[in-house]
């Protein structure tokens, strides 16, 4: 039999391909484009040079800021029920196999979330403080310590303790322990690190002063910690924030006509970068603000978007318009103010911020009470990359 001879179309297109994925530019590229974790993780394996490309730190930092972390479900807090409740909103096969190979129930007790961040979440179980990696459930569980409240917080007007998790420079995770503590005109902060499994040695921040206009309102489960920086949302006008490696403090006011009216009225969202999102409803409108954070920690305020809740949600027709302005609720806000959970009554909706998408995802019967705490689980980051095969992985 006659051996078989590549046609030099193919032979053009060949070295076409080879010209193309032999350079490392174009390579970074198309691995840019690719939007999943999962399938950077895949494209890796290929070869030695796909994976140094792949977990360039560099690569992976362009990688976050053009594809945020996806959704893959929320935890919804009924008053009536024991447990918190796993809703799966994976879009696509692939995000849908990641759901299917995790294990999200919490079991029984498991009443609130403190923070849940890189795939991992920490929860309050009948009193005690809980750490799942539900993605991994061959991890197990971790339970922390009881957190090192300050003896002079007892003494004070009033306090508050929080839980929540940072990111490290190197992309690992780790957990603070924060107490807030109040006076009438001043406010200040504890912090602890959890160190192999023990909270380290506290640290306080410089006090600030309250605004005149202020009072301060018990913000617990309202803070966001981003870049390093804690903000405190507990002012109609202002935000409380706190640098956290120098314990520094600072106050920044809110844009004009933007005021802190309820718990649910505004929600604070990470940003890429040095700033970080906020989202206020007030009526049938969602505001979308981006606060860009100066070496001061004051920085200045920009208007994103504007949405009209009533344009976007024309499609409900079962909603009657009249009596929603008192009962919508910002629940959650994602990443980079990609999207917002908004609770209306029973139900909770999935809006997109960028496109406008709108879905209902999540119906409470009324006999169990209304949705009291939404907590959104995302892809985790950085993703794990296979290890190398010595000398059998192919340098091409």
């Amino acid at each position: 039999m006659e051996a078989h001879r590549e046609s030099p179309e193919l032979a053009l297109d060949e070295a076409a391909a080879a010209s193309v994925l032999g350079d490392d530019d174009l390579l970074r590229e198309i691995l840019l484009r690719l939007g999943l974790p999962t399938a950077l993780v895949c494209a890796a394996a290929v070869s030695r040079r796909w994976l140094r490309c792949a977990s360039d730190p560099a690569f992976l930092r362009r990688f976050r800021a053009r594809n945020s972390p996806r959704l893959l479900g929320v935890y919804v807090r009924i008053p009536d029920e024991q447990r918190l409740r796993f809703v799966p909103l994976a879009r696509g096969p692939e995000l849908a196999a990641v759901v299917r190979r995790g294990s999200f129930d919490l079991g029984e007790g498991a009443g609130s979330v403190w923070d849940c961040r890189n795939g991992r979440l920490l929860a309050d179980v009948d009193g005690r403080n809980v750490v799942y990696s539900p993605l991994h459930p061959g991890r197990g569980t971790d339970i922390l310590p009881e957190p090192p409240i300050p003896a002079e917080a007892y003494t004070l007007l009033f306090y508050f303790s929080d839980f929540l998790f940072y990111e490290n420079r190197d992309d690992s995770v780790s957990c603070a322990s924060v107490t807030v503590m109040c006076t009438e005109r001043q406010a200040w902060v504890h912090l602890s690190d959890l160190q192999a499994g023990v909270w380290g040695e506290g640290r306080y921040s410089g006090t600030i002063d309250i605004p005149v206009q202020g009072s301060l309102r018990v913000c617990e489960h309202h803070a966001l910690l981003a870049n390093r920086k804690l903000y405190m949302m507990c002012l109609p006008h202002h935000i409380i924030g706190f640098d956290l490696p120098s314990m520094s403090s600072f106050c920044i006011e809110l844009p004009d006509k933007v005021q802190y009216e309820y718990l649910e009225s505004i929600g604070l969202s990470c940003a890429e970068g040095s700033g970080f999102f906020l989202i206020h409803l007030k009526g049938f409108q969602i505001s979308v603000w981006l606060h860009m954070t100066d070496r001061s920690s004051i920085g200045t305020w920009k208007l994103i978007d504007t949405i009209c809740l009533q344009q976007v949600f024309s499609h409900f027709v079962e909603l009657t318009w009249d009596s929603l302005p008192h009962v919508i609720r910002v629940a959650a806000v994602g990443e980079n103010a990609e999207f917002v959970l908004l609770r209306i009554q029973h139900k909770l909706f999935y809006m997109h911020i960028s496109s406008r998408a709108v879905e209902e995802v999540y119906e409470a019967s009324p006999a169990h009470g209304s949705l009291y705490g939404v907590y959104p689980f995302t892809m985790p980051w950085p993703p794990t990359f296979p290890a190398l095969n010595g000398g059998a992985d192919h340098d091409q």
